[in-house]
């Protein structure tokens, strides 16, 4: 029904919009409607729908044949001129005199086709009632909608906010808008005071209204200190529904960590306890390829380790070799009959790139190949990964290889390096031993920004034993800068043991620097 009325009345206004100078509804014609004046009056008479069909109901005589005239005559196109016949007797339309006929066009309803930019006070001038259509809210239909209370309603006396001032200058904000909006619902309020007998519809009428949020609603709704410190939580992983993509399988997945980190150390001159200035570069590179297809799985890694730093105490070199280490692990297996187990052959390779001495000697510690370990075992492996779902990004990931029959291979492959210092018997530069080796690779992400790895290695000849065990802490500053502990804890007793570590060795380092991960 409110759309039935709306639309008539915005065609009635839309019709006199054209220029008409005689309006026929429901069979009744209005003479001399150019001389009625635009005033609220008009505006009833035309909209008031009960009257025009009462007085079209009254009238019973035809009247003759009657041309409107213009209250300006100009000269007349004859293909302009429209007439319609009647029940009653016919009625001759005569094309409209306006002055703004002649400077700007007309829409097919009748209305004036203006340009945006003219739609101000000024470019209104002479516009008159039947060629205006109304969007103003208070020339819409009145309903009763209940809001008799204005908006900023209070029952303490209003406070003195002239002489403070505004940041902002209030033409710049929403001021100028909400004035006018309470201006347009005082007149509405008041219009319901002086007539409520006009007053046909109300909003409890309507089916559906459009609902209205509450600043309280809003402020309840969203609340920026309680997002700020709620936890994050894992997302939702289900697959939206949308068409998806057949996208080939790739069975070989490629990823790298490099590291390039430091540490410096200055001493004046006449620090009290004395010290000694140096700089340390430590870099890491790790390139993995793993390989897996049906129940086949092949995983490949590559490390390599350098530590320089100056040697001011050194008179034969201007720098130190802290770690060197050259690493290929690599494993292949075969799903097994039980879940998360496989059949697996493990092989290590590991040497270093570059010469090492001691401090102001000549004699070769290690080199190229001198060392050089090689140890590959068969067996089974057993592997977990899992992702937390209480925690965003912490993961675990842990792999155990069991090989009961395995193979460590030592060469020296330079004869300057003294190969009692790793358990070789004199006259050879290479040595094999059959045993049992156990290879646990773990880590575990506790967050997004800190990083537990650890690496585990136990092999015995059933004569001797050689273990090691790595643990690195990396802790990510952003996405490029991070801070790593490692330690390296190695003991072999086929070696000659030291007078004060024994067969023990240790390896430990604190830096900082960079760090990049695809």
């Amino acid at each position: 029904m409110r759309q039935s009325v709306l639309f008539f009345i915005f065609f009635a206004i839309s019709y006199i919009g054209g220029g008409v100078g005689m309006l026929p509804l429901y069979g009744h014609s209005y003479q001399g409607a150019t001389n009625l004046s635009d005033s609220l009056d008009l505006f009833r008479d035309i909209t008031d729908i009960r009257n025009q069909v009462k007085r079209s109901v009254n009238q019973d005589t035809p009247d003759p044949p009657t041309v409107v005239p213009q209250a300006i005559f100009q000269p007349i196109d004859t293909n302009r001129f429209e007439v319609q016949k009647t029940k009653t007797r016919p009625v001759i339309y005569l094309p409209p005199v306006n002055p703004l006929d002649s400077v700007y066009s007309r829409k097919p309803n009748g209305t004036l086709l203006l340009p945006p930019v003219l739609y101000n006070s000024e470019s209104m001038r002479g516009l008159t009632f039947r060629d205006t259509l109304f969007y103003d809210p208070l020339f819409l239909p009145m309903i009763f909608t209940g809001e008799m209370l204005p908006r900023d309603l209070s029952f303490y006396p209003p406070k003195d906010t002239a002489s403070l001032g505004f940041l902002i200058p209030q033409e710049k904000t929403f001021a100028p808008q909400l004035r006018h909006l309470d201006f347009v619902k005082s007149v509405r309020r008041q219009y319901y005071i002086d007539h409520p007998d006009q007053m046909k519809y109300s909003v409890a009428y309507f089916d559906s209204i459009p609902p209205i949020i509450r600043d309280a609603e809003v402020k309840e709704s969203f609340n920026p200190l309680r997002e700020l410190i709620k936890p994050q939580s894992t997302f939702s992983l289900d697959a939206p529904n949308i068409e998806g993509v057949q996208i080939g399988r790739k069975y070989w997945v490629f990823s790298g960590d490099h590291s390039l980190q430091f540490s410096q150390y200055f001493f004046s001159e006449n620090w009290y306890k004395g010290g000694t200035n140096y700089v340390n570069i430590f870099n890491k590179h790790i390139l993995k390829a793993d390989y897996a297809k049906d129940k086949v799985k092949f995983n490949n890694s590559l490390e390599w380790r350098l530590s320089l730093s100056t040697a001011p105490d050194d008179t034969l070199r201007n720098y130190r070799i802290g770690d060197d280490m050259i690493r290929y692990y690599g494993n292949l297996g075969i799903d097994a009959f039980l879940k998360k187990w496989s059949y697996s052959m493990n092989t290590e390779i590991k040497s270093q790139l570059f010469n090492n001495y001691p401090v102001n000697k000549n004699d070769l510690i290690s080199a190229l190949l001198a060392p050089l370990y090689v140890n590959a075992g068969i067996g089974m492996r057993y592997e977990l990964n899992k992702s937390f779902q209480s925690v965003r990004h912490r993961q675990l990931n842990l792999t155990i290889d069991l090989a009961p029959i395995s193979v460590n291979y030592k060469l020296i492959a330079n004869d300057k390096v003294d190969i009692a210092r790793y358990g070789i018997p004199e006259g050879k530069n290479s040595l094999l031993e059959l045993g049992s080796t156990i290879t646990s690779n773990f880590k575990f992400k506790y967050n997004q920004y800190i990083t537990w790895t650890s690496r585990f290695k136990y092999f015995t000849s059933y004569e001797n034993v050689l273990a090691e065990f790595e643990n690195t802490l990396d802790m990510k500053l952003s996405n490029y800068f991070s801070t790593s502990v490692y330690l390296y804890l190695r003991f072999d007793d086929g070696v000659p043991p030291n007078e004060k570590y024994k067969y023990l060795q240790v390896n430990q380092s604190l830096t900082f620097g960079l760090n990049y991960k695809w």
